[in-house]
């Protein structure tokens, strides 16, 4: 036994050996353990836990911040008249949207239904991402390109995707 265990198979075969003769020593406490064990699972994978109040205190805040900071620049690029700021406003809004992404990628739901609408506001902002980085490429071609009303036409086409988010975060707790 003793050259048994300098082997890794030997060591395996004496783990295995001394946890069966533990169960076989320690029958109820076994028993009780791995009956509360399959109880909490059981009530852990069919609880119908609310994480909104949770997601609302903890990780909306910062979604909030982030996606403000994003459409105030928007904001500022459709309302200013003079056209280097309204493009500058614009690459600022383009940098503040991929900080919302970033911002909202750290941040995580817990349950399956969180993590489905928290998913698609990811997409929603995926989406923004890559809509402003083609709308700039345009922009870089074509001078007289009306870039904000070509965004303003793709968010509308994009918002659904947020209000699917918002939909989730915004429903009564049960």
């Amino acid at each position: 036994m003793a050259d048994d265990l300098n082997l890794f198979s030997g060591f395996v075969k004496s783990v295995a050996h001394s946890s069966v003769e533990s169960l076989r020593r320690n029958k109820l406490p076994a028993c009780l353990s791995a009956v509360a064990l399959a109880l909490t699972t059981a009530l852990a994978m069919t609880s119908d836990f609310d994480e909104r109040p949770r997601y609302r205190r903890f990780v909306l805040p910062e979604i909030e911040k982030a996606e403000k900071q994003f459409f105030d620049a928007m904001d500022e690029a459709a309302e200013t008249s003079n056209d280097l700021w309204r493009v500058r406003y614009f690459i600022e809004a383009h940098r503040r949207a991929k900080a919302a992404l970033r911002a909202i990628r750290s941040a995580h739901a817990m349950t399956a239904t969180g993590r489905k609408a928290h998913n698609e506001l990811i997409r929603y902002y995926e989406s923004v991402d890559e809509e402003l980085a083609i709308i700039r490429t345009e922009m870089s071609f074509n001078d007289s390109y009306d870039y904000i009303a070509e965004w303003q036409r793709k968010n509308a086409e994009m918002l659904p995707i947020r209000q699917r988010w918002a939909s989730w975060v915004n429903a009564l707790s049960q």
